[in-house]
Order: structure tokens, then C-alpha cells, then sequence
């Protein structure tokens, strides 16, 4: 089968590449269509064709015209795909994102029809992390412009149903896969004191990450393990908790490392790997490849019951879930974790079991087929 996996704005590399190398040690021939990446991703395996198609202008732009670039440069780039798909017909196309909406539903559709390939679409965040009324409205529109959708939880399920009214027939849940690439990269450690028990929040920063619930609990475990230190690693996008983050920092008594920026592949597996326990206090989400990295290295997790998170978490062992929006509740969970490194230790192969099992790419990869194939 000839696969082609489209990501414009490269928003899950770790994901696509993960799921194509899958595909491609299955016996399937398998195109990437993406952009140059600018976070963090693992080698490529091998066999798998990637091309840096989109946003080969406006990514030379500065920062603060490359939106917009990006908007006007996206249908000349669907369109430049067009010779392509005529002379080399995939036997399916599979979209990670539709950056602008109407236009790629549109683009893509009328692609379907013409070359009569089908289309399936993953729903990465069955619900918009930030919602409101036009988003939501866009999400219902996306999920509803194709007749195979992929979520990664029964989570995601109820979402698409109940919420964006997505025909149950044409949902898919298909988890999520262990980012076991990230096994094969040299780490980097990060700047954090020796022999000391290291709490980690890891990725890109944003308001519905929870990391001022993380702020408030902090002191509390502080006080519990007063080695304990708190390493916040990431860039940040529209977090207004960075400031506080920023003035907890200057505090030697508080134990807190923070690291504000993009960070190398090998310095997020270096943190990841350092981690006592890997910290997702967050508001909301469906799923999130920072779990899935940490299912992959063997991490502890302790996380909020959002989304999908339980079913991965606590079904499988690799840690806990605590209330969303809880300080004491999160606190008193970090606090068990890192006082029993026997619990550790039990968490820690379970992550790895599960992500050798359930979560393992091979399974992914035959479960999409599955999708492909109609």
C-alpha cells in the first residue's frame, strides 16, 4: 500500500515518524509531507520518504511575520502537491492536522473525489485545548468533512459524539503509540544538582498545561522532600504562569530550574531520562506526546484525570491521576511518589511494559491498517 501521512505545520513529527517507520516495516511504501521541524523530534527512521513541502518561504520569515506568511503560502503549497498525487495516486491519504480549515477540507475532498483515494483524518485533540465557539465550530466541521476519523481515546470518542455530533460509525480509537524513539537518542542532562530527586514538567508551555497549579502545589512538596527539585523545561506560548515561574526560580529555597525555551531532541530525553517523576498537571487535553515519551523511557507519571490520561495511566499502572485544578491534591501525589522508590520502580516497568505492549508502534501501525483498508 502506498501511504501518504500529510502534517503541514510538522505539529506531531514524533508521532507521524513513529507511525510511518511502523508502516514502512509492515511492507507499505510511505511519503511525510511536512515542513522543516522546529521542535525537538527523534532521528527519522529509515525507509520512510520525508519531504519539507510547506512553508519554505515564510519559515525564513521572522517570527512575528510567519503566521500570517504561513496562511497565504498554505494553498499554494496544497496546490504544488497536486502533480504528485496525479502522477504517483497514493492508496490512501492520511491527514495529522487541517491548518486552515475550510481551505484544506475543501482541497482535500475534492482530491478524494477526483483521484478516488480516501481521506482519513486523526483527531489529535478531539476538543480544541482553548475552546470557544469558532473553534469548536471549526473542530465539528473537521471531524465531520471525512468518513474515517482516528482519536486516540474512548475519551476522544464520547467528544467527537456527544460534543461535534461525528457519526459513531465513522470513529476510530486507535491509541496513541509509545515514543520509543526516543530510546535511540544521546541524551543530554540538564542543569539540575546531582543525587537529588527531580520533579519534571517538559513542553511547550501554554495556559491549559496546568503549570500554575504545579506553582501552587510545589512549596508544599518542597517542605515534605526538602531535596526535591522542580525542573521546568520548555517554551513558552501565552503562559502567563512563566513570570511567576521566572520570580519562584530566583528563590534557592524553593528548589525550582527552569529552562524557557526550545530545547534539542537530546536535551528533552536528557531531562526526561533525569526525571524522578514526570509531572502533567493539566486542565485539559485528549492525549499529549510528552506522556507517551514517558511511557517509552520508563518515567513514573503523576498527571491530572483529563481526557484520555487515565486511560493510559491508571489502567496500565505507570503512575497516578489526581483532580484537575488541585494544588493540595497534586502535591500529596508527588509527595507519595517520591518517598516510595519502591512505587517508583513499579511505575517505572510498567510504563516501559506498556509501552512495549498496547502502546507499541507495530500495534498502532496493524490497527491503522485496519482503518485503511475501509
Amino acid at each position: 500500500m502506498r501511504i501518504l501521512l500529510v502534517d503541514p505545520r510538522g505539529e506531531t513529527r514524533p508521532y507521524d515518524d513513529a507511525l510511518a517507520a511502523a508502516l514502512v516495516a509492515r511492507g507499505h511504501a510511505v511519503d511525510l509531507v511536512t515542513c522543516v521541524p522546529r521542535l525537538p523530534v527523534p532521528p527519522a527512521a529509515s525507509g520512510v520518504r520525508i519531504r519539507h513541502v510547506f512553508y519554505r518561504l515564510a519559515d525564513r520569515l521572522p517570527a512575528a511575520a510567519r503566521k500570517v506568511a504561513r496562511g497565504l503560502e498554505h494553498p499554494l503549497d496544497l496546490a504544488a502537491l497536486l502533480p504528485g498525487l496525479v502522477r504517483q495516486r497514493p492508496d490512501v491519504i492520511h491527514l495529522q492536522w487541517l491548518p486552515l480549515g475550510a481551505v484544506d477540507r475543501g482541497f482535500w475532498r475534492a482530491t478524494s473525489a477526483a483521484l478516488r483515494v480516501p481521506v482519513v483524518y486523526t483527531a489529535h485533540d478531539a476538543l480544541p485545548n482553548n475552546p470557544g465557539r469558532r473553534r469548536l465550530r471549526r473542530a465539528r466541521r473537521n471531524a465531520r468533512a471525512f468518513p474515517r476519523v482516528i482519536v486516540h481515546s474512548q475519551h476522544g470518542r464520547a467528544a467527537l459524539t456527544d460534543t461535534l455530533g461525528v457519526a459513531a460509525a465513522a470513529i476510530h480509537v486507535i491509541p496513541h503509540g509509545a515514543l520509543t524513539a526516543f530510546r535511540a537518542v544521546a541524551p543530554a542532562a540538564p542543569d539540575v544538582p546531582p543525587n537529588v530527586p527531580v520533579v519534571a514538567m517538559l513542553g511547550l508551555l501554554r495556559p491549559y498545561k496546568g503549570l500554575d497549579v504545579l506553582l501552587a502545589a510545589w512549596p508544599t512538596v518542597r517542605s515534605a522532600v526538602p531535596a526535591a527539585v522542580l525542573l521546568v523545561q520548555g517554551s513558552v506560548l501565552g503562559d502567563a504562569a512563566a513570570t511567576r515561574l521566572a520570580e519562584l526560580a530566583a528563590d534557592p529555597g524553593l528548589g525550582i530550574v527552569c529552562d524557557l525555551r526550545f530545547t534539542a531532541t537530546e536535551e528533552f530525553a536528557g531531562s526526561l531520562l533525569r526525571a524522578d517523576v514526570v509531572v502533567l498537571p493539566y486542565r485539559r487535553i485528549d492525549q499529549s506526546g510528552v506522556l507517551f515519551a514517558a511511557l517509552a523511557l520508563g518515567r513514573p507519571i503523576v498527571a491530572s484525570n483529563v481526557g484520555g490520561f487515565g486511560e493510559v495511566i491508571e489502567q496500565h499502572g505507570a503512575g497516578v491521576t489526581v483532580p484537575p485544578e488541585d494544588p493540595p491534591a497534586l502535591a500529596a501525589a508527588l509527595i507519595a511518589v517520591l518517598q516510595d522508590s519502591s512505587l517508583r520502580a513499579t511505575f517505572a516497568a510498567a510504563a516501559r511494559q506498556a509501552a512495549d505492549g498496547p502502546f507499541s508502534w507495530d500495534a498502532i501501525a496493524a490497527a491503522t491498517e485496519r482503518v485503511y483498508a475501509g
